[in-house]
């Protein structure tokens, strides 16, 4: 059993190989889809705008998938890991042969505090990256990027510390992207998934996806009208 997609069947990392990337993501069930809470600080307009219910994440059997795997996180903790770093080992064996960067992304649908496992110092060479909506992460590995998600709830306090703690923070906005927000230059995050490489600080800017998330009322998504705040 695989617990990691590769980068190209993914639509977020499909084009991977053009930067010289050999990528790898992990999807769960977000939430409390599997019967656990995958995501502990969403927010109902977070919820409502996942794109856990958009493209692939869309089918049936793909959810299933991914609700087994969240309950094996929960239920079979070890065996997880395990699973998790025979998968983490083979995509950096991939990527020497390929002569690419190794990157992997383990909150594809999730936010869970993975710095707390202790396997990422294992592999110094692999570049981890996340987005979260967790306010207060802690010893984060070297490798380990990390991208403030803010939602409704957050406030300027909320994104002043996140970018005092040197993350960039992804704003959902509904069409077009604005120039600055925040004070900060905007950078197109659709473009690519490798937050990582982009520059400090900023804000990175996306648009809503799926059915729910383009109707969303709650102040998730920043409407063209407010787009300057």
């Amino acid at each position: 059993m695989h617990l990691l997609g590769h980068a190209t069947s993914s639509p977020k990392q499909a084009n991977a190989p053009e930067h010289g990337i050999e990528g790898a993501i992990l999807y769960l069930a977000p939430a409390k889809q599997s019967g656990y809470n995958a995501c502990a600080s969403s927010t109902e307009g977070c919820r409502n705008a996942c794109l856990y219910f958009s493209g692939r994440g869309g089918m049936t059997r793909t959810q299933q998938a991914r609700i087994r795997k969240t309950k094996m996180f929960f239920e079979e903790r070890n065996k997880f890991l395990d699973l998790l770093v025979k998968d983490i080992a083979s995509v950096e064996r991939r990527a020497i042969k390929k002569n690419f960067q190794p990157v992997i992304r383990l909150d594809g649908t999730s936010d869970l505090r993975w710095e707390r496992f202790g396997f990422m110092e294992d592999f110094p060479n692999i570049q981890f990256y996340d987005y979260t909506k967790h306010k207060n992460r802690k010893n984060i590995p070297n490798n380990y990027d990390l991208t403030f998600s803010r939602s409704e709830e957050s406030t300027t306090k909320d994104i002043d510390r996140a970018l005092d703690n040197g993350m960039n923070v992804s704003v959902v906005f509904e069409k077009e992207l604005p120039q600055t927000w925040h004070g900060l230059q905007v950078i197109d995050g659709t473009e690519n998934d490798w937050r990582f490489r982009d520059p400090k600080p900023c804000i990175v800017g996306l648009t809503a996806k799926g059915s729910k998330g383009k109707r969303d009322t709650s102040g998730f998504v920043i409407l063209n009208n407010l787009k300057n705040w």
